[in-house]
C-alpha cells in the first residue's frame, strides 16, 4: 500500500510492502536502489528516517522524502519519478496516487514529460497548468495498454494551450491510426477496440464547437461555415466530401442561386447543407399566436430558401448531373458520378438558450414537420448528439478489474 503524508514542509511516501522489508534492506545494503509499481525510485538517501537494519526489520512501512515546500510549492524529488525536470505542484493539491501511476503502472508524470519541454509548474499562477486542467488531465489520462502515440495525442490536446509542446502529436496520432493495420488478435468487438480512439476524437471536436460558440464574434461567416462543416462531416459519416458555394440554375427566374454546401455520400448522392452562425438566426417567436410559438421569419425565410435550393436540384434532372459530375471530377474518385435522388438538407441554426420548455417543444414540432425534407439542427443539438456519442462509446470500453500495486 502506498500513501501521502504531510510533515512539517515535506511529502513524505509511506509504503507498506506486501511481501515485507526484507529485499528493501538487500537491495541498500548493495548500495542498489528499489523500484515501487514501476513509477517510484528510492535510494538509501531518501529514507525520511534513518533506521537501523535491526530495527528496520520490524517495521511494515517504510517512509521516505518525496517533496519538500518552497513558498507555495512542493517541489518533487526528480529522482523519486524518474524525471529529468523540475515538477512544482501547489500546496492545495493534496497528494494521490493516482496523481502519479495509472492503474495498470503508467507513470504520468514520466510520460508528461515526453511531451512538454522544460519544467512544469502545477497551480492558479498564470505561468503553470492550472489544477483544473491538471485534474482533467488525471481522468482522462490512458488506463490501457494502449501506444504511446496515443498518450502523448491526449495529453498535448490538453496543456497545448498553455506550455509549448516539441511537436504536434495528435496529427502524428492520427496518421498512425489511418496506417495501422484494422486486423486485430483480440476478441473484443470492432466497437469496443476503437472505443477509446472515438471518445478521443469526439471529445476534441466537442470542445473545439463549444469553444465557437463562445467565441462566435471572432469568425467570418465563411471560416465559420468551413469549421461547421468539417463537424457535420464527421458527425454524419455517410458523407465523404462537401463542396462549396456550389451553383444551380434557375430556370424559372432565369439566374443562377448558390449553396452554402452540398454534400456527396459514398454512392454519389448530394444532399443541401445550410449554415447560419447562431447567433444571427432566431428560431421562434417569444410571444404565442393563438396559444402557439410560431417560426420567426429569418427560420422561414430559411426552410423557404432550402426549399426552392431542392427544388430546382430536382428539376435540372440528368443534366444537373451530367453538369455536377464535370464540374468536380477533379474532386472525385475517377468514375464516380453525381447523383441527384429527390436530395434532403440540412439546417444548421440558432441556439436554444433561454427558450421555455413550451418553446422548445413547439420548435421540435417544427423540425419534426419538414423532417422529411429537411433536418433542422440547432448548435445545442450539435453538443447533445456529440455527447450521446461520447456516452455510446464509454459504455463500449473494456470493463477492467482493479488491480493490486505491484513492486519490483
Amino acid at each position: 500500500m502506498i500513501k501521502f503524508e504531510e510533515i512539517a514542509e515535506e511529502i513524505i511516501f509511506k509504503y507498506t510492502p506486501l511481501n515485507g522489508v526484507s529485499w528493501i534492506i538487500n537491495r541498500f545494503q548493495a548500495k542498489r536502489s528499489i523500484n515501487i509499481g514501476k513509477t517510484f525510485y528510492f535510494e538509501e538517501k531518501d529514507l525520511y528516517e534513518e533506521i537501523k537494519p535491526v530495527e528496520f526489520t520490524m517495521l511494515d512501512e517504510v517512509s521516505f522524502s518525496f517533496a519538500k515546500l518552497e513558498g507555495d510549492y512542493y517541489r518533487v524529488k526528480k529522482n523519486t519519478i524518474g524525471i529529468d525536470h523540475e515538477l512544482l505542484i501547489h500546496k492545495s493539491i493534496k497528494f494521490q496516487l493516482n496523481m502519479f501511476k495509472t492503474w495498470n503502472n503508467i507513470s504520468i508524470f514520466r510520460r508528461i514529460f515526453e511531451v512538454v519541454e522544460g519544467d512544469l509548474s502545477i497551480g492558479p499562477k498564470e505561468s503553470d497548468l492550472p489544477i483544473e486542467e491538471f485534474h482533467k488531465l488525471l481522468a482522462i489520462f490512458p488506463n490501457s495498454s494502449e501506444l504511446r502515440k496515443y498518450s502523448n495525442a491526449r495529453i498535448s490536446h490538453i496543456i497545448k494551450e498553455y506550455i509549448n509542446v516539441k511537436q504536434d502529436f495528435v496529427e502524428e496520432y492520427n496518421s498512425y491510426m489511418s496506417n495501422k493495420s484494422l486486423i486485430r488478435t483480440t476478441k473484443s468487438s470492432l466497437t469496443s477496440s476503437f472505443a477509446e480512439y472515438e471518445i478521443f476524437k469526439y471529445q476534441v471536436i466537442l470542445e473545439r464547437l463549444k469553444d465557437m460558440l463562445k467565441n462566435e464574434m471572432g469568425y467570418s461567416e465563411s471560416d465559420w461555415q468551413k469549421e461547421i462543416i468539417e463537424v457535420i462531416i464527421l458527425i454524419y459519416p455517410k458523407y465523404i466530401t462537401a463542396f462549396k458555394e456550389v451553383s444551380i440554375n434557375d430556370d424559372y427566374d432565369l439566374k443562377k442561386r448558390r449553396l452554402d454546401y452540398m454534400l456527396v455520400d459514398s454512392n454519389g448522392n448530394i444532399d443541401v447543407v445550410e449554415i447560419k452562425k447562431p447567433n444571427s438566426t432566431a428560431l421562434i417567436s417569444t410571444r404565442t399566436y393563438r396559444d402557439n410559438y410560431v417560426p420567426v421569419k429569418e427560420l422561414s425565410g430559411t426552410i423557404m430558401q432550402v426549399e426552392k435550393y431542392l427544388f430546382h436540384l430536382n428539376k435540372s434532372g440528368k443534366q444537373g448531373e451530367i453538369n455536377l459530375t464535370k464540374k468536380y471530377k477533379d474532386f472525385l474518385p475517377e468514375g464516380f458520378e453525381i447523383n441527384i435522388t429527390n436530395p434532403s438538407a440540412i439546417l444548421i441554426l440558432g441556439r436554444e438558450e433561454g427558450m421555455s420548455s413550451k418553446q422548445i417543444r413547439d420548435l421540435e414540432i417544427i423540425k419534426r414537420k419538414y423532417k422529411n425534407v429537411m433536418d433542422i439542427v440547432t448548435y445545442d443539438d450539435l453538443i447533445t448528439r456529440l455527447e450521446k456519442i461520447i456516452e455510446k462509446f464509454k459504455r463500449q470500453l473494456p470493463k477492467v478489474d482493479s488491480q493490486i500495486d505491484s513492486v519490483e
